[in-house]
């Protein structure tokens, strides 16, 4: 009789763990379909390919051509490669998923969340040296998120704790001048602020836009 009730139990058990597995695998394949569903709704900012001609065309009237008669007007003689703006600045998709994952993961460590990227516009200048970059304009991110009350760009603070980068000037100021006056602390002699900022993407002029 015993052995029987075991028995008994045994295919109970058995008979509820499949019950619960094929309760599960239904929800598991509902949520696999709206994450799917998810992935393939266009996020909000999609614009249309005529869109997107209208703003090349309007950017290549209001700025390129204006910076390329500019850089050519002061361009060297000696300079054997024209003066071509920069019409776009490439990033891989991977790098910038690990980039993502990076500056989330060190701002999740400094005490924030980042919840957004800044695209600031900069231009290198005459000190790069080669045509790809000498002059031309390229982008750079900014991880932003809240910091003690507050909202913008961060960075890691010898600390490790996330700081406001427009904080970072005015402090760089006073670090200056205490250099002359006292010694510094630990944290500057052993630890350093942290960049969370990218740049160095692939730049144009490339052989041929999409536009």
């Amino acid at each position: 009789m015993k052995n029987n009730q075991k028995w008994v139990l045994a295919l109970s058990s058995i008979l509820i763990l499949v019950a619960t597995s094929c309760l599960e695998k239904p929800k598991e394949e509902k949520e696999k379909h709206e994450q799917e569903e998810e992935i393939t709704k266009a996020p909000e900012g999609i614009i249309t390919l005529a869109e997107a001609d209208t703003l090349y065309v309007n950017y290549t009237k209001n700025r390129a051509d204006a910076i390329l008669e500019f850089e050519t007007n002061r361009q060297e003689e000696e300079e054997a490669k024209p003066f071509i703006p920069s019409r776009f600045v490439s990033f891989n998709v991977k790098d910038l998923k690990s980039y993502i994952a990076y500056v989330e993961k060190k701002a999740k460590a400094g005490g924030t969340e980042v919840d957004s990227l800044r695209v600031y516009l900069g231009n290198y200048g005459t000190k790069k040296k080669g045509w790809k970059k000498k002059n031309r304009n390229t982008v750079f991110f900014v991880p932003a998120a809240q910091v003690d009350g507050d909202y913008g760009g961060i960075y890691i603070g010898a600390d490790g704790s996330a700081k406001l980068l427009y904080d970072y000037w005015s402090n760089e100021i006073k670090s200056q001048k205490s250099k002359a006056s006292i010694l510094p602390s630990l944290n500057t002699l052993f630890y350093q602020d942290e960049s969370l900022i990218l740049n160095e993407g692939g730049l144009s002029p490339p052989p041929k836009t999409d536009f």
